[in-house]
């Protein structure tokens, strides 16, 4: 049976994901600014650490979506418009995947291990040094912006569906129990 609205796991999982990841950018955008020394060190962990962080969150929003499913597209939308929003999903999706571990790839090839909030250390087996590790990380920033571009357009739909169409769809992932 198809849920008419999302678990409050669901939505836990969907904002926490979404602000470490507006929380993401600008420490990505401050570290790879800034000079070499302590405080870009600190970033940089902070930046990995908390990649990790969504990678592991993602995984589990992605197993509840597969138990629990998603409420219906709202009734009246154009064809295209609901091929449009199950394709940015399945992006979001894979994106909020692939990020984290393309900078994991990246850093496991040149760097130290990441040590997840200097608690443990996680490393891929992935060799190849610096000029692996280089090109790997320039993918991750490059599919970094994609997943930013798309998080914008999925805000910008919301919007439209919120203040233009007037439907349920964003408040059915707001928090709390909104009726739909």
């Amino acid at each position: 049976m198809t849920p008419t609205r999302y678990s409050s796991v669901q939505k836990f999982l969907h904002w926490t994901i979404a602000l470490l990841i507006f929380g993401l950018v600008p420490v990505a955008i401050t570290m790879t600014n800034i000079g070499e020394g302590e405080l870009q060190n600190r970033l940089f962990e902070l930046h990995k650490s908390t990649g990790l962080t969504v990678l592991a969150l993602a995984l589990a929003r992605i197993l509840v979506r597969a138990a629990r499913g998603a409420p219906a597209l709202v009734a009246g939308l154009p064809a295209w418009q609901r091929k449009a929003a199950r394709a940015s999903h399945y992006a979001l999706y894979g994106l909020i995947v692939l990020v984290p571990v393309l900078g994991w790839a990246g850093t496991s090839a040149c760097c130290a291990p990441v040590k997840w909030f200097g608690l443990f250390s996680l490393t891929l087996p992935i060799s190849g040094g610096m000029p692996v590790g280089e090109a790997i990380l320039k993918v991750h920033m490059a599919v970094a912006s994609l997943l930013v571009l798309l998080v914008f357009i999925h805000i910008g739909a919301a919007l439209h569906h919120h203040v233009i169409r007037r439907d349920a769809t964003l408040r059915r992932m707001l928090p709390g129990r909104s009726e739909v």
